[in-house]
């Protein structure tokens, strides 16, 4: 099982780094010049900067100045591909090149109810054993990794705006997602409700607007 960790988020000198979207909300609507950039960021009544987050889905572009960084652990290299392929987010990912591969596997539940899971493990753990050898013989990490399966478990560093996770979350929780991708996503949405506690609210209605 995949594991993810709110590392960092924009707007961590704030009460509350909300403010950040309320101030480009108020930004927007020419209120900044009346009020002053202090009031939004440090006076505005905490108690009613949800309101503004939830009404920011209307105009999405605002929730894009709310950064938030996971650690994602444990994740396969299938899933892996598939998220660094959303562009707009920055990653870091473990260097299979540069330091020696991770030693364990994602078996995926189908693979194992179907009886296949002791088969599947015997065939990953060659595969490793043949990646260690050659390690050990003086084969570059870069070029033994060529003989390692998808499913190996991988970490990253993920950087992305509030709306480009609700996109993210839109695509990747649908059902007709991959389901590691998904349990991934569940991880990621359930981290950002410490920051943003309309996080459920934003995907649903952000998913029902198509942003």
């Amino acid at each position: 099982m995949s594991k993810v960790t709110l590392i960092s988020w924009s707007g961590a000198n704030l009460d509350d780094p909300r403010r950040l979207i309320l101030l480009a909300v108020k930004t927007s609507a020419g209120k900044v010049k009346e009020k002053g950039i202090e009031y939004y960021l440090r006076d505005y009544p905490r108690e009613k900067v949800g309101e503004w987050v939830k009404a920011a889905v209307a105009f999405p572009s605002v929730m894009e100045h709310l950064t938030l960084t996971f650690m994602v652990e444990g994740i396969s290299r299938v899933t892996s591909h598939q998220l660094v392929r959303h562009r707009i987010a920055s990653y870091t990912q473990e260097s299979q090149r540069y330091s020696a591969a991770e030693g364990e596997f994602v078996i995926p539940d189908t693979v194992a109810s179907s009886g296949f899971k002791d088969s599947f493990t015997r065939v990953v753990n060659e595969a490793r054993k043949l990646y260690d050898e050659m390690v050990s013989a003086g084969v570059p990490y870069e070029d033994a990794r060529f003989v390692l399966p998808q499913s190996v478990k991988t970490r990253l560093l993920m950087t992305v705006n509030l709306r480009e996770l609700i996109h993210i979350a839109c695509l990747r929780g649908a059902s007709a997602a991959q389901w590691e991708i998904r349990e991934l996503v569940k991880g990621l949405i359930d981290e950002a409700r410490k920051v943003v506690p309309e996080i459920d609210y934003l995907v649903k209605e952000g998913c029902r607007r198509g942003i």
